[in-house]
């Protein structure tokens, strides 16, 4: 039993007769006959009953035509994953990622993922930074993407800078930070720092807080909007910034470290072996790092 023999088989039931399957198919009803009459014979049933020129199911073919159809769209995804193997294309691809850069930037991401990669299955999963080594390193994900730290060693990890993203201390408007024509680290300290969390083996963390009084939630996101709401400062990437920079609603810090460049980057295992998927998703976010920063 072939697969192009339940093809046959079922498009004939769809056109309700051989020449249909035939046109259908671009083959010779020839080819359509002999190729469901092989399948009959190897099963021992008459799948269709012929008349003139058209066909209907039998009480066995009707009892198998679900399951005909199953079988012929797991072939199907068979041949299609082992042509993607061949190809250099990843089948599946289970992604960690951190929020730095525009969510509109990943929902155009994965639409030009399903248009170029239609065969492909993408698992994404968002972290905060620290959490993309761990989620790399146990093999919950095949790649990360995010904000990579300055100096950290991370064993069997490979990092690759991509790009980079310009980081900015800033408060709401009305906060006092915001009056201050020159600001020192005792005055940030002052004042309750809004900073990311994460999750290790030792449990849940603030990441490198300068304050003593902080807040700490898991993405850039909530970062910035806890800042919208008066809550204290932060440090946020300047993309998920822009629009509340321009109408005043947030303002950079006045002190020397408030703008700062941090790396953008692909984390992958050392042994990794990344597919075309992985190559042109890494392309797109170099291009994107460049072109928003020119």
């Amino acid at each position: 039993m072939r697969s192009s023999q339940i093809e046959m088989f079922l498009t004939a039931v769809e056109k309700g007769s051989i020449a249909g399957a035939a046109r259908e198919l671009d083959k010779s009803r020839t080819t359509v006959s002999a190729a469901i009459n092989a399948l009959e014979d190897s099963l021992g049933v008459e799948l269709l009953a012929r008349s003139g020129n058209s066909v209907k199911l039998t009480d066995v073919g009707r009892m198998v035509h679900d399951d005909c159809e199953r079988m012929l769209q797991a072939a199907l995804d068979i041949e299609a994953k082992c042509r993607q193997f061949e190809s250099g294309i990843e089948s599946a691809l289970r992604i960690g990622r951190d929020d730095a850069l525009p969510e509109s930037f990943w929902r155009s991401t994965m639409r030009e993922i399903q248009q170029q990669f239609p065969d492909s299955s993408v698992s994404i999963y968002v972290a905060p930074p620290p959490e993309l080594y761990e989620m790399v390193d146990e093999n919950m994900v095949d790649v990360a993407f995010g904000l990579l730290p300055e100096t950290r060693a991370f064993g069997r990890i490979n990092s690759k800078k991509l790009g980079q993203v310009r980081m900015m201390s800033v408060v709401r408007k009305d906060h006092p930070l915001a009056s201050m024509k020159r600001i020192q680290r005792a005055d940030l300290e002052r004042y309750t720092e809004i900073t990311l969390a994460y999750v290790d083996d030792e449990g849940l963390k603030a990441l490198d807080p300068i304050s003593p009084h902080y807040i700490a939630l898991p993405f850039y996101e909530h970062l910035r909007d806890a800042v919208l709401d008066g809550s204290g400062w932060s440090n946020v990437p300047s993309m998920l910034l822009r629009k509340y920079l321009r109408s005043g609603t947030l303002q950079v810090m006045r002190h020397s470290n408030a703008m700062q460049w941090q790396p953008y980057g692909e984390i992958t295992a050392m042994d990794a072996r990344g597919g075309a998927l992985t190559a042109w998703l890494s392309d797109r976010l170099e291009n994107f790092l460049v072109s928003d920063n020119e």
